[in-house]
């Protein structure tokens, strides 16, 4: 079978990117800010730099930590909805963006701080739309009080959607909060190694750098058996070098250093490879998520991930303020085809506005339509003898005919997006449309679904359990 796939880095490049990474490790090193997670370095074979600030760590203890890895992860739904096991060799699992702080309405403008409500709403619409495959905490709670806000924000999620929920936590008190909350949908604490209905994003901090509580949380979670996703997001030029190949040098060193972490706390933990990487622009000192470079970005640390053998999550999906300029789901088309090409098991980034500050109802349904289409891009495709057709070229070679041929007939609808899902194709086939109208579409349909569907799909039960749980967070 083929498959279509954005291949940015030669073997031998990914030799040297990985050659220098374990050297950066070893010679340069990580800071850990955290006393015990820096201990647990240290007795398993790491070891201070000279000024002891940072922990060194030797390519035996790495290699280690790659073998022990597992290869295949379940992330796991509920109630009927289909797990997800990675790696995924024929389709990539999507997911909306987070964790925004204002909600925008792209039609008039206007912009407010977001709220439970509006976390409530997002996980709604994602339950709803079957494009979307698992959950990210689309925005943010900001009514929630600060020691309660991640709880609630995880409680939200297992209370609207059975779609598999990537989390996090800033500590290890909430990881064990969130851990605790999705053990309610499993056989206890014990039960989420063997049913995976959370993982959690746990990001290394470029450069090279393991903030006390986000650390403390991936070994929490390593230790209850929750898949950890190591999400560097290197912003060249400013935490990372400016080139491409210095930046996914430094992303692989961290990523490789996170699952050091993971291993160390327990043999054998789910761990995925990641990046949310992008250059920076040196202008304004900001991230620019919409370089055209990001993308080459997002496939050469896919490929690093496949190079190691590990699930994947690079890809970033979603079209972000360009839904302003679309008239038709075909205009986004070309943007988010690109994206669908990174080999990646897993991607995220619907609904995100202004560089995933902020986030849109209208946003995530035309993110959602646009990759209903550019997913095909990535369908495998049969390549064998029958397929590439030697007999029909050489009878057609005589007669000029193909469009009459079994061949063409029974072929063509798997062959040809256009021809199986008419809003893909050109404009000369269909009627044009004013900038906009797909929003106006969109926000409709985001009306639509929030007045029909608003029922937590967790039972009075498991409502009641987690209620208890923010109970005890509230007042201990």
């Amino acid at each position: 079978m083929a498959k279509g796939k954005l291949d940015f880095l030669s073997k031998d490049e990914i030799e040297r990117i990985h050659s220098t990474s374990l050297k950066v490790l070893a010679e340069v090193g990580v800071l850990v800010y955290s006393d015990a997670v820096s201990k647990m370095l240290i007795d398993s074979g790491a070891s201070f730099s000279e000024d002891g600030k940072r922990i060194l760590i030797p390519e035996n203890v790495v290699k280690s930590a790659l073998s022990n890895a597992p290869r295949s992860i379940t992330l796991a739904g509920r109630n009927g909805v289909p797990d997800m096991k990675l790696p995924s060799p024929n389709r990539m699992y999507v997911s909306n963006g987070g964790e925004g702080i204002y909600i925008r309405d792209l039609l008039t403008g206007t912009t407010r701080p977001t709220t439970t409500e509006d976390f409530r709403d997002f996980t709604v619409l994602i339950e709803s739309l079957p494009q979307i495959d698992f959950l990210w905490g689309m925005v943010g709670a900001l009514d929630q009080p600060p020691n309660l806000k991640n709880l609630i924000e995880i409680r939200t999620g297992f209370a609207y959607t059975s779609k598999h929920i990537q989390g996090g936590a800033m500590d290890a008190k909430e990881a064990i909060e969130a851990i605790r909350v999705a053990s309610v949908f499993t056989d206890g604490v014990e039960g989420l190694a063997k049913k995976r209905v959370m993982s959690s994003v746990c990001c290394p901090i470029s450069p090279l750098t393991f903030e006390d509580g986000l650390a403390e949380a991936q070994v929490e979670f390593a230790k209850a058996g929750v898949p950890v996703v190591a999400m560097s997001a290197a912003v060249a030029g400013l935490t990372s070098p400016v080139t491409i190949a210095g930046t996914l040098t430094q992303v692989n060193a961290e990523n490789l250093a996170s699952l050091v972490i993971t291993q160390t706390a327990q043999k054998g933990a789910p761990w995925i490879y990641s990046s949310d990487s992008c250059p920076g622009d040196l202008k304004t000192g900001s991230i620019d998520y919409g370089a055209l470079e990001a993308n080459l970005m997002r496939a050469g640390a896919g490929q690093m991930g496949r190079h190691y053998g590990l699930p994947v999550m690079c890809a970033g999906i979603g079209l972000e303020n360009l839904s302003l300029e679309l008239s038709t789901v075909r205009d986004g088309l070309p943007y988010m085809m690109v994206m669908a090409l990174v080999q990646s098991d897993l991607g995220s980034g619907f609904g995100g506005l202004d560089q995933a500050a902020g986030a849109s109802f209208e946003q995530m349904i035309v993110d959602a339509w646009v990759w209903d289409h550019a997913r095909e891009f990535i369908r495998e495709f049969d390549a064998d003898n029958g397929a590439i057709g030697f007999d029909l070229i050489k009878e057609a070679g005589v007669d000029g005919n193909f469009l009459g041929k079994r061949h063409t007939m029974t072929r063509f609808k798997k062959e040809s997006i256009a021809t199986s899902k008419p809003d893909a194709v050109f404009y000369g086939r269909q009627g044009r449309s004013e900038k906009g109208a797909l929003l106006k579409k969109a926000k409709k349909e985001a009306e639509r679904i929030l007045r029909e569907q608003t029922r937590p799909v967790a039972s009075k039960d498991e409502l009641r359990a987690m209620d208890e749980i923010v109970e005890s967070v509230r007042r201990p």
